[in-house]
């Protein structure tokens, strides 16, 4: 096959991979701030916090650069979205 095959299917992949891992660090990212908020003792709190910075480790560890961002973004993403506190609304006259 010629290379520009190779690099075609090196593209994609690359692309799908950091697709999926966008949505993995979305689904940790609303796991662990639903865990966070519904845990009212400070143990279970900081084995959370212990857990995401064990995986962030191990992913920049074993993981490309590419996927790494895609974690970071989806990550970001959820905190963004479910971690920000909400706006009370104010009252129409």
């Amino acid at each position: 096959m010629p290379n520009i095959v190779y690099e075609i299917i090196n593209l994609l992949a690359s692309i799908l991979r950091l697709l999926g891992m966008a949505a993995f660090g979305l689904g940790i990212g609303w796991l662990a701030l639903d865990l966070l908020r519904k845990s009212s003792v400070w143990q279970v709190q900081m084995t959370i916090f212990l857990g995401l910075v064990g995986l962030a480790i191990a992913l920049v560890v074993f993981l490309s650069w590419g996927a790494l961002g895609g974690f970071g973004l989806g990550f970001a993403a959820a905190v963004f979205a479910w971690g920000m506190p909400k706006k009370a609304k104010a009252d129409e006259e």
